[in-house]
């Protein structure tokens, strides 16, 4: 059986459907926008396509909405008595009557997370909030109803929610463009609901905003579609007539315009002539007189231009022998640079087996590995010396060729062989010293500790290196291994290890990102910024 309340609501919509057929009806007026222009007529806002209460029914449902459960059927009986009061905005009690059971259903509607009911909510609130004349909060609400319904299958109220921004353009006088961009909107959203006199609205509307800055061509077309439509909807001869007139005028006003048009080309084309034939009289009177001076001054620039090339020439000869002397210069110094970029690579190739000697008087596991620490970061160095003076340009490094050769140098040094898959992913560009060896000193520190400590069981090990270039100025470096990753202990910012802190140190010295992750093993990335012109 049902329950006492159940039996209420259901009392209620049968006392509505049997009530008094001779109490005083309200027709619902059609809502017009306060401007100038013509605007769209917004149709009766029907919930669930039920029938507009009458006055009685309307005082009988106020009585029992307080005792009524909160769901939807007393939202849709909310909506019912706000859209009765909104129709009858004879003074503002009602206007507030019907926000006040706007806002009420809007509430309800939330609380039950009903999108369908949520928009029809902010739908009847923007409608209510155009009568009340609050013009800030038409588009404002509508757009909430376009959020919430556009995730619905109610075409025909997000095309009124359309209709309704159209509405507050027309009322703020927004540009003629930027008012076409809601009603087009809705009329596609009509159009797929297959709503013809809606559509056949929003075309006339569309025809009036072209024709309002004289676009007769487009304002026709419009105008046209608007009347196929409202045949579909099966309106009668009578409510097309009227539009059919408006296309009389507009096929008029245009053929009106473009007789103005063509007697303002015609009268343009014959001040062009005169003026043409003045012109030229004048031109050739002109011409002659610049004919004798042109000749004048030729004749005179040819006595100087002889004068000056006689001038020139011993400047030229001048400024070719400082050439040669600026020439032998430049190729001195990049000899000298290639010279000194030499010497640095094979002091440091020293420094390093004076390493290598060191490591072979040392018993503590620790100082041999400080010790090929630093061989391994010295040779990523020398190895931009090296490229610096076997290159053309001896101030930037190709960095494809160095990762390449840097990492088949760490698979040497550690006697990887096949243990460990190498997979490189390197872009095509050049950075200079400052950039490239506090990058080669880092993808150093990261290949070397996951060689050493990634893989204890050197199983499937890969590790996967990348250098790319986001794009014109920034960079991103990564060296990502598949090992055990990093200790749960491990604190990538504040850690004893040299390696760690000199990269740390290096990505604050180029102003880099620099991070530690776990991820399927460990990632390091750093990501850094480059100009291209610095180059030059």
């Amino acid at each position: 059986m049902f329950s006492n309340q159940t039996k209420i609501i259901l009392f209620l919509l049968v006392l509505f459907a049997i009530g008094d057929l001779n109490a005083s009806t309200f027709l619902k007026d059609l809502k017009q926008v306060e401007t100038s222009e013509m605007m769209l007529l917004v149709p009766e806002n029907n919930i669930d396509e039920e029938p507009a209460y009458t006055e009685q029914q309307v005082k009988k449902a106020e009585k029992l909405l307080n005792g009524l459960q909160e769901n939807i059927d007393k939202v849709k009986i909310l909506l019912q008595v706000s859209d009765w009061y909104e129709a009858s905005y004879n003074n503002p009690k009602t206007l507030e009557k019907a926000f006040y059971y706007a806002k009420d259903a809007l509430r309800i509607s939330q609380a039950l997370h009903s999108n369908i009911y949520i928009g029809k909510c902010y739908l009847q609130l923007s409608m209510v909030h155009q009568l009340r004349n609050n013009d800030s909060m038409i588009e404002v609400t509508a757009r909430k109803a376009i959020a919430v319904l556009s995730k619905t299958n109610q075409l025909d109220d997000l095309a009124e929610a359309w209709v309704m921004i159209w509405s507050a353009k027309m009322r703020a006088r927004k540009p003629i463009p930027e008012r076409l961009v809601p009603i087009f909107k809705a009329a596609a959203i009509f159009e797929k609901s297959g709503n013809n006199q809606r559509i056949g609205d929003c075309y006339r509307e569309i025809s009036e905003l072209y024709f309002s800055y004289s676009d007769f061509n487009k304002s026709l077309n419009f105008l046209n579609k608007a009347v196929f439509f409202y045949k579909a909807a099966h309106l009668k001869e009578d409510e097309i007539l009227p539009i059919s007139s408006r296309l009389n005028i507009i096929y008029e006003a245009d053929k009106r315009n473009r007789d103005i048009i063509r007697l303002k080309n015609t009268t343009l084309l014959q001040q062009s002539r005169l003026k043409n034939e003045v012109f030229l009289r004048n031109s050739m009177i002109t011409f002659v007189v610049l004919l004798l001076i042109i000749l004048g001054l030729l004749y005179k620039s040819y006595r100087f231009k002889k004068k000056t090339n006689i001038i020139l020439e011993t400047q030229q000869d001048e400024i070719n022998k400082k050439n040669n002397t600026l020439q032998n210069l430049v190729v001195e110094k990049e000899w000298l640079l290639r010279e000194i970029h030499h010497r640095v690579k094979n002091n440091l190739h020293m420094v390093v087996g004076l390493l290598a000697s060191q490591a072979e008087f040392l018993k503590n596991e620790e100082a041999i590995q400080a010790i090929n620490s630093s061989h391994n970061r010295i040779q990523a160095m020398s190895l931009i010396h090296q490229k610096l003076y076997q290159s053309e340009s001896l101030s930037i490094i190709d960095m494809p060729s160095y990762i390449f050769e840097l990492t088949e140098y760490l698979k040497d040094s550690f006697e990887i062989k096949n243990n460990i898959r190498f997979i490189l992913d390197i872009d095509s560009f050049s950075l200079p010293l400052s950039h490239s060896i506090p990058i080669g000193l880092i993808f150093n520190e990261a290949v070397t500790n996951a060689i050493k400590y990634a893989f204890p069981n050197r199983v499937n090990n890969i590790i996967t290196i990348s250098l790319k270039a986001i794009d014109d100025e920034n960079y991103k470096l990564i060296v990502h291994d598949n090992g055990i990753g990093l200790p749960p202990d491990f604190d990538p910012y504040n850690n004893p290890s040299l390696g760690i802190k000199l990269m740390h140190g290096l990505s604050a010295d180029i102003e880099g990102k620099f991070l530690i992750t776990n991820l399927n093993g460990t990632k390091i990335s750093l990501e850094f910024t480059f100009k291209e012109h610095n180059l030059h």
